[in-house]
């Protein structure tokens, strides 16, 4: 792998722990775009370029969002009981996101996740005021879970993209309550997509030897390895820091890098 991609792999484990662990954020949402970018530049093919960077997204995200998960228990701020259900309905579909996502074209893909981002980032912005919500209902939490379990597998993302701006708007959740609670699920619902992409990629005999990159199934070893090492640290560093910060600037900071990194993909698809 060329040594500038090395940097930019960098660069993006950290700034997507740091950001993990202020917004409970698997870190997809970087992760995946800057992968994609980087098999593209090294020649990999469009097709499976996408799938590998979905693919070693989402197994980036688990170890990082894990890491934010303990840290905000330990702190108190996370809600369990709506953690666990959404993660459970979350793990299903997953595993159907990451599998219908070998079937669609790169095209749709890349303006699929540059649309759910811009979509994501307008409806944080533009929501009431955060609230005091404690717990959900049973049904919505696992309506919010399935819809993120989905949209992970199938894009590559932890799921706080949509977890955490629904929990806001629809659970009347404070912007760090929501974050903490949306690291959790994001555990369980990973795994879903993981075990897919893993899967698939095994099916598919994937191979990226001759570019520099290989995998197990659809998940590169090297780029995830760089960003995992870089990325807890900054996890732990933000969990702890995340009490201080305020609630607005969590948003406007989610709102504008979920709008970078989707004109991005947009102009790419």
């Amino acid at each position: 792998m060329d040594p500038i991609f090395i940097c930019i792999l960098i660069g993006t484990g950290l700034l997507a722990g740091f950001m993990s662990g202020l917004l409970g954020v698997g870190g997809g949402f970087l992760y995946a775009p800057v992968m994609f970018f980087v098999l593209l530049g090294s020649g990999v093919p469009g097709d499976i370029a996408i799938l590998v960077a979905f693919g070693t997204s989402l197994a980036a995200a688990f170890p990082t969002v894990l890491t934010g998960a303990a840290g905000h228990t330990r702190k108190g701020n996370v809600v369990w009981r709506d953690a666990l259900i959404m993660g459970v309905c979350g793990i299903l579909t997953g595993f159907i996101g990451g599998t219908a996502a070998t079937y669609l074209p790169v095209q749709i893909l890349t303006i699929l996740f540059g649309v759910m981002l811009i979509i994501g980032a307008i409806r944080l912005v533009t929501c009431l005021p955060s609230g005091t919500g404690e717990r959900m209902a049973a049904p919505l939490a696992g309506g919010i879970g399935g819809a993120a379990g989905f949209l992970s597998g199938l894009l590559g993302i932890g799921g706080g993209t949509v977890l955490v701006p629904l929990m806001v708007l629809l659970g009347k959740f404070s912007m760090k309550k929501a974050a903490a609670t949306s690291s959790a699920a994001i555990v369980f619902i990973t795994l879903g997509g993981i075990l897919s992409y893993l899967i698939n990629g095994f099916s598919a005999g994937a191979d990226l030897s001759s570019y520099g990159f290989y995998l197990f199934g659809y998940i590169d070893v090297m780029m995830w390895a760089i960003l995992v090492i870089t990325a807890i640290p900054m996890v732990i560093f933000a969990v702890r820091i995340s009490g201080h910060v305020p609630d607005v600037w969590l948003r406007r900071i989610f709102f504008i890098l979920m709008l970078v990194i989707a004109f991005q993909m947009l102009i790419s698809g």
